[in-house]
């Protein structure tokens, strides 16, 4: 079996590269398949998460602008021609069997086209919780062309009038835990540093019981608008209660130092860093972002979910975890059962259950 997988880079840092990695390296070291992976624009960076080294590689050079309304659609149609042609010389050259890609707006509509005889999956990594109807109503003709359309959670299938969905949850890696580490007072955070990820908001929240709890500290780690983010924390007085770290490919070991976790995204349709926060053993206070935290936490058994932007019940609920011990020891009891569901194996399972269903059709 060979299997293609067409993504934008591979560069960069966050839970979509990461997961594909981990999916990449899974189809060759669990099943024994062929992998080939197709970037459309790989900006001559070396890959953040580590690939197997059998995977096949093509960078495409191909550089676009996914943003700027229906100018901006007419402006890529030279450089989605291009897009078509290169994949479908690949994939004959190739001879590939099952075409994977997560790409979005005007390249997922070209490349459900591409060598038709090719069952091809689409995989959408982000909340559609702006649903943009007017925009749906034309593309689900040609969105519904793809063999099968992959959500990350059931809350996601409301959004699309499509009859080829599926709904597959992302991983975690069965990583060992580091038990000797010595868990600090570190309240931790991580994501790209843009407005989606909604930082500022934790400085507010931070801002209101950070006297009460004088001997924690909160530690974000990421890439992105960092001095808009330190001015915020300058201006609050913060700087030497709230740091900022450059995003790291080991975060898992940085977890392991903390105690808590939190997350303040405006939408997440699937956060891994909430697995991987489980995996290090840590309870989380979350926004209840449509709509990937309330398909992993389970609202005061394994963690806190919080009203989107409500700051103030945020603040009250992360300053009940950082002063009940007995509560955050219960909360990381309870996600044991919670991480299973979202082993490698039995997630994988499920992908490669419907690949064989769409070869078979």
């Amino acid at each position: 079996m060979k299997i293609g997988i067409l993504v934008y880079r591979m560069a960069g840092v966050g839970g979509t590269e990461r997961i594909m990695a981990d999916k990449i390296n899974a189809w060759i070291e669990m099943f024994g398949y062929e992998v080939v992976l197709i970037t459309k624009n790989e900006i001559n960076r070396p890959f953040f998460y580590n690939i197997n080294e059998k995977c096949k590689r093509y960078n495409l050079d191909i550089s676009t602008k996914l943003s700027g309304g229906i100018g901006q659609y007419i402006k890529n149609l030279s450089k989605g021609l291009k897009l078509f042609k290169e994949v479908e010389k690949i994939l004959e050259f190739e001879n590939i069997d099952v075409l994977f890609t997560n790409m979005i707006s005007i390249d997922s509509l070209i490349i459900s086209f591409v060598k038709n005889k090719i069952p091809k999956i689409l995989e959408i990594h982000r909340s559609n919780y702006s649903y943009n109807r007017i925009g749906w109503f034309f593309k689900n003709p040609i969105i519904n062309r793809y063999s099968k359309v992959v959500l990350l959670n059931k809350s996601e299938m409301d959004y699309y009038s499509l009859n080829n969905l599926a709904v597959i949850p992302n991983f975690i890696q069965n990583e060992k835990r580091n038990s000797e580490v010595k868990k600090k007072n570190i309240v931790i955070a991580a994501g790209r540093i843009v407005r989606e990820k909604q930082f500022e908001q934790l400085v507010d929240i931070w801002s209101a019981i950070a006297n009460k709890n004088s001997d924690w500290e909160i530690h974000i780690y990421g890439d992105g608008n960092v001095r808009e983010l330190e001015g915020k924390i300058k201006e609050k007085n913060l700087k030497q209660r709230l740091k900022i770290y450059p995003a790291t490919s080991e975060i898992m070991h940085k977890m392991e130092e903390a105690k808590i976790f939190v997350l303040v995204s405006k939408s997440e349709a699937f956060s891994m860093v909430l697995l991987e926060a489980m995996q290090a053993q840590l309870p989380i206070v979350s926004y209840d972002s449509p709509h990937g935290p309330k398909n992993i936490l389970s609202d005061g058994k394994d963690g806190f979910i919080v009203p989107l932007n409500d700051k103030a019940a945020f603040a009250e609920k992360l300053d009940l975890l950082i002063n009940d011990v007995a509560l955050r020891e219960r909360f990381i009891e309870n996600q044991k059962i919670k991480l299973d569901t979202f082993s490698k194996k039995r997630v994988m399972k499920q992908w490669n259950d419907l690949l064989l269903e769409v070869l078979r059709k």
